[in-house]
């Protein structure tokens, strides 16, 4: 059995979501894990800011 396998293009898209991926995520209502963006956490520090 060969340990080489050439990649296929799952491969490739996982390695781009894993390389957005920082570790934080919150689960939604649903239950769907969801990555924390550097967006999320901008919004949060402004609304915070307003009190």
């Amino acid at each position: 059995m060969s340990k080489n396998r050439p990649n296929s293009s799952d491969d490739k898209q996982e390695d781009t979501v894993a390389a957005d991926f920082n570790g934080a995520a919150i689960i939604d209502e649903q239950g769907v894990e969801v990555p924390i963006t550097e967006d999320m956490v901008q919004t949060a520090c402004d609304e915070l800011g307003d009190y």
